[in-house]
């Protein structure tokens, strides 16, 4: 691969969270990721936290996004930060895909969701010196985070 790949030489994936799936692609180079995920409608993820700050640009549909105990709905062209380490889920209360654009940095290349298909962005020759490489972490259901806390707030 190159620093540069053209759309059909990343390919849309089923990033598959065990309760709920989206599709996405994703490419990454030394210090972040970048995914451009399809959230479909009913989508509602698990909550769960990264080490990596994340950066979303909702670029169609709406979304609900839950950080600790916080409810925030992204409209089309809204962003939004999650800080590291903080507990969040997403939740699609539409009838429409919602599509996010999502930054993370360290990047999220090894992540079980999207290590087999995400597409490195480096030179032959260019060394791999990547920040780190963190994962998801899905978090039990009797973790003190409730998401029927967060649920009443969007109702």
């Amino acid at each position: 691969m190159s620093i540069h790949a053209s759309s059909d030489q990343v390919r849309e994936d089923t990033a598959d969270m065990g309760t709920t799936a989206f599709t996405t692609k994703a490419v990454y180079g030394n210090s972040s990721s970048l995914l451009i995920a399809t959230r479909p409608p009913g989508y509602h993820s698990r909550p769960h936290r990264h080490d990596c700050e994340q950066l979303n640009w909702l670029q169609s549909g709406t979304l609900w996004v839950m950080i600790e105990d916080r409810a925030i709905l992204l409209q089309k062209g809204d962003f939004l930060r999650i800080p590291a380490g903080e507990r969040h889920w997403s939740w699609n209360r539409s009838d429409v895909p919602a599509v996010l654009v999502e930054v993370h940095t360290p990047g999220l290349q090894d992540d079980p969701l999207v290590k087999d298909f995400a597409v490195a962005l480096f030179d032959d020759d260019e060394p791999r010196e990547y920040l780190g490489s963190p994962v998801n972490e899905f978090l039990p259901d009797d973790e003190d985070f409730d998401p029927a806390v967060a649920e009443r707030q969007v109702r």
